[in-house]
């Protein structure tokens, strides 16, 4: 896939807040081609970032879809280039610069079948959590996960899966990843899926097949803050700043507040409200 060659202004531009600057930003997904269309895609990640860009006037933004691990290359380079819906961890954020999260996803969940993989109490906590991955496979080892490939699913479940064999790990890449691994757990080509409740939602078939149950995972965070990457590089830290000091403005507000609250079961609305709360108190009072 060929890149098109772009051009920033120098760092003066980033920080006139009156200048127009025209900034490439990746994503790999391709439903995200649709992302500054008010009709295009409606969950917390596409209503977040529209809510931002609107918000960031200054700042105008060229979205391009590329795979990830060329999303993940282009942002290890020297240019000014930012992604989005991506997870901070602390390996990245060495090579990455990383802007307040924009959004709190409802995190991963294992997916299995409870009459051709029931789970023994054993697997469980005293929470009704899955304990851990490696236990899960040493009670079945020869089943096997699906999860996409160069994506990190956060620190937890990323130490969990190295402790598991090639074998037991079914990685895609690729645009259609999110479908091809859902569309791979319904046929029962892999016994065990790890993903998002609301990606599960949108790609399976049958989701409410009463044959397939769902677990959270322990130690893993009920929800994931989705974050704009950029390359570091002074002009994306220029660009950081603006979307950070515009997140600031954004997480007190009804619509910030509303726009997660309308993708979420109530059973969940008390907890993100602490959440997002916690997100505006505690950025506050390390400012």
């Amino acid at each position: 896939m060929v890149f098109f060659r772009f051009v920033l202004l120098s760092m003066v531009v980033f920080l006139c807040p009156f200048v127009q600057a025209k900034i490439l930003i990746l994503s790999d997904d391709p439903a995200d081609e649709f992302l500054f269309v008010q009709e295009g895609p409606k969950d917390i990640a596409s209503d977040s970032y529209r809510l931002l860009f609107d918000h960031l006037k200054q700042l105008d933004f060229d979205l391009q879809i590329a795979p990830i691990a060329r999303v993940n290359a282009i942002l290890s380079g020297t240019e000014p280039v930012c992604a989005i819906n991506r997870i901070k961890t602390n390996e990245r954020a060495l090579y990455h610069l990383y802007s307040y999260p924009i959004h709190l996803y409802p995190s991963h969940r294992l997916y299995y079948f409870k009459n051709r993989t029931a789970l023994p109490e054993s697997l469980f906590n005293h929470r009704d959590e899955l304990i851990n991955l490696p236990r899960l496979m040493n009670q079945f080892p020869h089943a096997r996960i699906a999860i996409e490939a160069s994506k990190s699913y956060g620190p937890v479940l990323d130490a969990q899966f190295q402790l598991l064999s090639d074998e037991q790990l079914i990685t895609r890449a690729g645009g259609d990843a999110y479908a091809a691994m859902v569309a791979m757990f319904e046929k029962h080509r892999v016994d065990f899926l790890v993903s998002y409740p609301t990606v599960f939602k949108q790609y399976a078939h049958a989701p409410k097949n009463e044959d397939i149950r769902s677990v959270s995972i322990a130690n893993h965070p009920s929800f994931i803050a989705g974050h704009i990457a950029c390359s570091q590089t002074p002009q994306s830290e220029e660009i950081i700043k603006l979307i950070n000091e515009t997140l600031l403005q954004l997480y007190p507000s009804h619509e910030f507040l509303n726009l997660h609250l309308n993708h979420v079961p109530p059973s969940e609305h008390e907890i993100l409200r602490r959440r997002i709360s916690d997100l505006y108190l505690n950025r506050q009072n390390n400012a």
